[in-house]
């Protein structure tokens, strides 16, 4: 079996840190645990990582190339209402495939405990709203949508993501979220597109 690369191991483990925070909340995460979980040692942990809190910056890491494919694919879309859509849409995909992330998503005790953690989740809500407000200033200059307070729209839409996402956890992952987003899509375009 050929020797992983440094790349391929931080990947591992931010895989497994994923996992064991999924499994048990943040609580449970250890660095013995981890390293228990990848099949290395602890000492090799830190070869890798300064310590967990540099663990989470890499499983936060994920969360910004997710905001990167997401503004990658967001540029083949053509109108703003459709990019609107995909964003919403984009979101409900990625953690239907990544449901285990939503643990670390939800998990504020996480945040709470580092002034780096939290403002780097802050720096992550911040590029995502910019994103859409960018594309909700193109609708507004297209005429496609109801005259609102952007924050309160930005709001609405951030927030209709992220209740539907808890409840989704809440129930054990019970429905689907991709289906259930392309229902709430419908309710949105009712409400903030106009009608032409």
């Amino acid at each position: 079996m050929s020797r992983l690369s440094t790349e391929e191991r931080q990947d591992m483990i931010i895989d497994e840190a994923i996992k064991i925070i999924h499994a048990g909340g943040y609580q449970s995460f250890s660095i013995r645990e981890l390293a228990k979980s990848v099949k290395i040692s602890e000492p090799a942990i830190y070869r890798h990582f300064l310590n967990k809190e540099d663990i989470i910056l890499g499983i936060m890491n994920r969360m910004l190339d997710f905001d990167y494919l997401l503004e990658k694919e967001l540029l083949t879309k053509k109108t703003a209402k459709v990019k609107i859509k995909h964003f919403v849409l984009f979101h409900f995909e990625f953690l239907e495939k990544n449901y285990e992330m939503t643990s670390v998503l939800f998990a504020e005790d996480i945040f709470n405990q580092s002034e780096i953690l939290k403002n780097r989740l802050k720096f992550i809500i911040q590029k995502r709203k910019s994103l859409l407000k960018s594309i909700i200033d193109e609708t507004h200059s297209d005429g496609e949508i109801v005259d609102v307070d952007i924050e309160d729209l930005l709001t609405i839409i951030l927030g209709t993501i992220r209740l539907t996402v808890l409840e989704w956890r809440l129930s054990g992952f019970n429905f689907s979220l991709v289906e259930r987003g392309k229902k709430i899509l419908k309710t949105l375009d009712g409400l903030i597109f106009i009608k032409k």
